[in-house]
């Protein structure tokens, strides 16, 4: 049996999933079947919900909604011990490292152009949807 792959998700690529079908659905999809393993961290779903009231303008109503969807479709909440400095152009980056490398994973997703810049950081590849969806 194989093993679900492993993945992180920017606040990018869940806010696109939330708007609009396409690729960034299809993973959240994927990761609500449990066909990838989705893991997060308190600092994305704040960026999540600060993101959605303050920038989207949510209501209390369609904030709930949303959080509890994002909620159902991670497998693990991770901790992260370890601050990282690896992007300095924007130090929020770093938080979907931290949550990556926390939960091991193999791929944060993003679509980001700080992160995509990296390619790799240790063992964690890092693409956009297309490219994880399309490798």
């Amino acid at each position: 049996m194989k093993v679900p792959t492993k993945v992180t998700l920017d606040t990018n690529v869940l806010i696109s999933a939330l708007l609009t079908p396409g690729n960034s659905r299809k993973i959240v999809e994927l990761s609500a079947r449990r066909k990838i393993l989705l893991f997060s961290s308190p600092e994305i779903e704040g960026e999540l919900r600060r993101t959605l009231r303050d920038k989207l303008k949510y209501d209390n109503a369609e904030l709930a909604q949303a959080l509890i969807v994002y909620r159902e479709t991670v497998h693990k909440v991770v901790y992260p011990k370890k601050k990282l400095k690896v992007v300095t152009s924007d130090k929020t980056d770093n938080r979907i490292l931290e949550a990556a490398s926390e939960g091991n994973v193999g791929y944060a997703v993003t679509g980001d152009k700080h992160l995509l810049g990296l390619g790799k950081y240790k063992k964690i590849l890092i693409l956009n949807p297309s490219g994880f969806l399309n490798p």
